[in-house]
């Protein structure tokens, strides 16, 4: 055997939630950092890290081809738990929780079939935890490597129970399913493992078990933390989901070592056994390189005939016919040039990413919601609102070339991402919908997407403090200094320590004890604690979603405030979409079910044919309700803050309120004074260059959105849509690398139109100081409409407006 060959198979990382605490990023950095070539992830009946487990792989192996290293191998694996006889029988009796049995996948289908058994775990499965059984196992066993499992498992347990007719039924039949690709799990736990131990006997039988049945032996370590010191942290959870102190879950379990140990440790702990660690090596070798990711997954609609015959095609045509049939019915037969010519480069940016099918789809939700469902839909929320299809479609109710939005603020004509458009339904409606694409698509091809609670910095303090029984003044006072600092939650308590002055004394002063306390606190932190369901994201195929990620239920409260099960996907909405599934973000918006109930009740008493759509943008009554800040119930115009600059300002149209919608948050604020001064000023503002005014002239020249930001660098300086958008990124972000490749540029550009340096640079430093301030307008616009709508509806049915405000309150 060559020197210190081994690989670890068996490793639970935070995701196995309260019993493992090392991230994914953690572990593969110690897994290379040791220069193993590879690791597994096998978390506790769960594959919600694989696909971060994947992706972060891939980056890392991406710079090392680019440095001529071998590529680091990520296998994809899971702990399962197999029930006693079928997995649907939940009833309580002896091991009736499950077994746990190592599952890896060595190739892209065992992959896919590993999707298949831990889904089903969950959704037919679930009895105190998700279980499978020999039925699926045997069934899916394609692509699949088993390792027997460790102390929980039904090898071992049969022969702690000394049932010897069980333990050889056992292997037989693992070993008749999977053949060579089932190998005998060997563990050594240091502390437990002794000459002459119940575990030493235990695994010297296992091993000439093995050799009996012609199955292999493989070496894990069962790893559940990073480093041997994380075993206080590791406790601390455990105590915690048990329900105990440290000290009261430590006196009644053994320390298990379970930390990710060393190439050479693994081989010392094994020396004995060399076999044992020659198979984790073999069993390297089985899994192949293959990529799990795949391109965007859209659900497919109804196209109607002659379209073309292939699937993209079809999309592409349709879109187009569909784009400018309904630009006629919005401006006419002859379509002006603005509005024709926007449309051809929207279509080719689309056609471009494959993505008509996606706007189609979303077009046929939003009209059968509004048309069939009788939901209220939104104007539009962020960038989407920049694109004229989605306007001439009905997906957007803001006319983007009114209001200079621009569609490369929504999808940059260089990039590579798939768009990305979000909706909002009114709250009951919302529900509708989602039964909608239930009953069109099939309840298996539809999911909630799950989201993750971590230990925030201060959270994760107190817990350990809490599990330690260190609630004295002086932890207190750390938790409070760390709670938050300006409005700002602190990121790590390195950075606590280093920023917090308080903090800082409290660490020099501070015993054994404390600054334990703080290490683990940097071991907890961003953690994860909890799983549940993210607040809009949904995903829909047209196949079952477990053919693209693993499926896991989880429990929400339905509208009468019971809990009911649905699906999710436990990739969450950071990585889901790696998977091909498209996550939709449709969101319940009050305002929405409000304004929904106003209307109803202004058309039975006045106007049976009010259309809150078609309502002047001037009208009179609305503006003077802003002026002098009567907009209470208002959305987003309601608080006291607001109000106050509302009647400083004195908007006089629907773009001051735009302007002030985008400029009432931290930062921008502080030039709201400016603003009101430049307004109501009688001199004209200044400008820098003359050319400024014409994107600064509605916002009294102040720089307010993203979007002035772009067309400014391409005015100044002939940026092209891209590079005008990476400078707006660049600017929000504070990406200094990338300014200062794009600031040389921006002074060239505007030297080559006549404009001099030393203004350029002032030009570039009031760009720099406002853009990270700088507000998407596409946004801003589509809910100051909604605020504008609202604010209507009280300035001319005050009565209406009450009624439906007081009864929302009180509910």
């Amino acid at each position: 055997m060559k020197k210190n060959r081994f690989v670890h198979l068996n490793v639970h990382s935070h995701y196995s939630i309260m019993d493992g605490c090392a991230s994914i990023r953690e572990l593969v950095d110690a897994a290379i950092k040791d220069k193993m070539l590879g690791i597994a992830i096998t978390d506790n009946g769960n594959m919600s890290g694989v696909m971060e487990f994947f992706d972060y792989v891939s980056r890392i192996n991406n710079e090392r081809r680019q440095k001529g290293k071998k590529p680091f191998k990520a296998i994809i694996g899971c702990e399962l738990y197999v029930a006693p006889g079928a997995k649907e029988d939940k009833k309580l009796g002896k091991h009736c929780n499950g077994h746990s049995l190592t599952v890896l996948a060595k190739n892209y289908q065992g992959y896919k079939n590993l999707i298949k058994i831990v889904s089903n775990s969950w959704t037919d499965g679930f009895y105190m935890r998700p279980r499978t059984d020999r039925a699926d196992l045997e069934k899916y066993r394609e692509g699949i490597i088993v390792l027997s499992g460790g102390i929980g498992s039904e090898v071992f347990t049969r022969f702690s129970d000394g049932d010897m007719s069980e333990l050889d039924e056992t292997i037989r039949w693992y070993r008749q399913t999977f053949a060579e690709d089932f190998y005998i799990e060997l563990r050594r736990y240091a502390d437990l493992f002794t000459s002459g131990s119940e575990l030493q006997r235990i695994t010297e039988r296992l091993i000439e078990k093995a050799d009996a049945n012609g199955v292999k032996i493989v070496a894990t370590n069962d790893v559940h933390y990073l480093r041997p010191t994380d075993i206080r942290v590791y406790n601390t959870l455990q105590s915690i989901a048990e329900g105990k102190t440290i000290e009261e879950y430590e006196k009644l379990n053994y320390p298990l070592n379970r930390w990710l140990r060393s190439r050479k440790e693994m081989c010392e702990l094994f020396a004995d056994i060399p076999a044992a660690l020659d198979n984790t090596m073999e069993i390297f070798e089985k899994v192949e390189f293959y990529d799990i990711r795949h391109a965007p997954i859209v659900p497919s609609i109804d196209i109607p005939d002659g379209f073309g015959n292939e699937r993209r095609t079809m999309e592409d045509n349709y879109l187009e016919y569909l784009s400018f049939s309904k630009a006629n019915q919005i401006y006419g037969e002859l379509l002006p040039e603005d509005v024709s010519e926007r449309l051809k480069f929207e279509l080719q940016i689309i056609k471009q990413r494959g993505a008509s099918g996606y706007f189609l789809f979303l077009q046929d939700v939003v009209n059968t919601a509004q048309s069939e469902l009788g939901v209220w839909v939104g104007p539009g929320r962020g960038s989407a609102a920049g694109s004229l299809v989605c306007y001439c479609l009905g997906i957007t109710k803001i006319d983007p070339l009114k209001h200079d939005l621009l569609f490369e603020r929504f999808l940059s004509p260089e990039g590579t991402m798939f768009p990305d458009i979000d909706i909002d339904f009114d709250d009951e409606g919302r529900k509708r919908v989602l039964e909608w694409l239930q009953q069109k698509y099939g309840k298996e091809c539809c999911a909630h997407v799950v989201s993750f609670s971590t230990f925030s910095t201060a959270n994760a303090f107190s817990t350990i403090a809490k599990a330690k029984q260190m609630l004295t003044p002086e932890t207190m006072g750390v938790s409070e200094l760390l709670s938050s600092h300006c409005g700002y939650y602190w990121h790590s308590i390195k950075d606590a320590i280093k920023y917090e002055p308080e903090l800082r004394k409290l660490v020099r002063k501070a015993g054994a004890s404390l600054r334990n306390a703080f290490d683990n606190t940097a071991v907890l932190e961003r953690k994860i604690r909890g799983l549940g369901v993210h607040a809009c994201g949904s995903v829909v195929a047209d196949e079952p979603v477990s053919n693209w990620a693993p499926v896991s239920t989880c429990s929400i409260e339905d509208s009468k405030g019971n809990e009911k099960l649905v699906n999710c996907t436990q990739y969450d909405g950071w990585h889901v979409e790696s998977s091909g599934l498209i996550k939709f973000d449709f969101l319940g918006l009050k305002t929405l079910s409000q304004m929904r109930d106003i209307c109803a009740s202004v058309k039975v008493h006045y106007d049976k044919d009010f259309d809150i759509e078609k309502i002047p943008m001037d009208d009179e009554k609305t503006m003077e309700l802003f002026q002098t800040g009567q907009t209470d119930d208002v959305f987003q115009f309601t608080s006291k803050g607001m109000q106050k600059y509302l009647q400083k300002l004195h908007p006089t149209c629907f773009e001051d309120l735009v302007i002030l919608n985008c400029m009432y948050r931290l930062g921008p604020m502080e030039y709201i004074s400016t603003l009101v001064k430049h307004k109501n000023s009688k001199k004209a503002v200044k400008y820098m260059i003359p050319c400024l005014e014409k994107y600064l002239h509605n916002t009294y020249g102040i720089i307010i959105y993203q979007e002035q930001i772009m067309m400014l660098s391409r005015l100044i300086a002939n940026f092209n849509r891209s590079e005008s958008d990476l400078l707006r990124k660049a600017l929000g972000k504070r990406k200094m690398d990338v300014l200062s490749v794009l600031k040389p540029r921006f002074i060239e550009g505007g030297i080559r139109n006549g404009h001099k340096k030393n203004v350029l640079k002032k030009v570039w430093n009031e760009m720099e100081t406002k853009g990270m301030y700088t507000f998407q307008k596409s946004h801003a616009v589509c809910y100051t409409w909604l605020a504008y709508q609202m604010a209507f509806l009280k300035a001319n049915y005050p009565e209406e407006f009450k009624h439906v405000m007081e009864k929302c309150n009180t509910d």
